[in-house]
């Protein structure tokens, strides 16, 4: 575990931080001039926002528009630097819900930061940051354009796959030891969106751990693995053919539809997110695409 230092009065007497009045987990809009992000999808949205002049450290994982990596590196996703973020001089700094970032914005506000913390775990959440972001930044009408036109995009998605078909579908997180992700994840919305369903049923663990027994009964038409990086997906998909080839009974493996998909485009939830679910719904019903 990750034991962060506690930066109170050391930080206020280094960096000049702003009194304590400034605390807030609702920043006031207009006000946000230095911008950190510690997620890859928070500096997405960021970016999407046109607030990319504003932001002055992202987390080590933010790698996505390429203009990104012009940016001060702050720690990464799980593993933020207190340091690093206070010497950034932020007047917002936007974390996420889970514990490690979540001590870490509590700190910072301790010492006089502006905060906004987000729980994105569906794609509702999703929406609501965006119009949260663009409230603590001033860009409320860029919030609700960039909603709207995901929205749009998802919904002529959704027309065009139907929901007459549904295509079964098992995502792989990990192989070895083999897990997938369950339906009540983000993940699933987005086959949802695609125009599949879930080939594992209800789970106690969101992603769970699954045995060869429960990998021949969910009879999985198609398999999708998110790519380990974006370097040799040609490579991936080999080794994920060999890997799958001994489950010769399941009509995924059996029909050749086991698919080395971008991992970030579809493993994130940020601005991306219809490309994402066009990326499955191409490997599940490609006959709409080719035209």
């Amino acid at each position: 575990m990750l034991i962060i230092s506690c930066w109170a009065g050391v930080g206020f007497v280094i960096f000049g931080v702003p009194q304590a009045q400034n605390r807030s987990d609702t920043p006031l809009p207009g006000r946000a001039y230095r911008i950190v992000s510690m997620a890859p999808n928070l500096t997405e949205i960021l970016f999407a926002l046109g607030l990319d002049e504003k932001i002055v450290a992202v987390s080590n994982n933010s790698d996505y528009p390429p203009e990104v990596a012009n940016k001060k590196k702050i720690g990464t996703f799980w593993q933020p630097n207190t340091e690093a973020v206070i010497a950034a001089k932020p007047d917002l700094v936007i974390t996420l819900g889970f514990n490690r970032q979540r001590n870490l914005a509590e700190r910072l506000k301790r010492i006089g930061y502006n905060n906004l913390t987000l729980n994105i775990e569906k794609v509702s959440d999703f929406f609501e940051a965006i119009e949260k972001i663009g409230a603590a930044t001033d860009k409320q009408c860029q919030a609700n354009e960039l909603v709207c036109d995901i929205k749009k995009k998802l919904d002529n998605l959704s027309a065009l796959v139907g929901k007459d078909y549904r295509v079964r579908v098992l995502w792989i997180i990990q192989r070895e030891p083999l897990r997938v992700a369950g339906c009540d994840t983000f993940v699933n919305e987005m086959i949802e969106l695609a125009g599949g369903e879930n080939a594992i049923g209800p789970t106690v663990h969101k992603y769970p751990p699954i045995g060869s027994e429960q990998v021949i009964a969910c009879g999985a038409d198609v398999i999708i693995e998110p790519a380990m990086g974006r370097e040799n997906l040609a490579g991936q998909q080999d080794k994920a053919l060999q890997y799958w080839s001994r489950f010769k009974n399941v009509p995924a493996v059996r029909d050749g539809r086991v698919y080395v998909i971008r991992g970030d485009t579809v493993s994130r939830l940020g601005p991306r997110l219809y490309e994402g679910a066009e990326t499955i719904a191409k490997c599940l019903r490609p006959e709409l695409f080719e035209n």
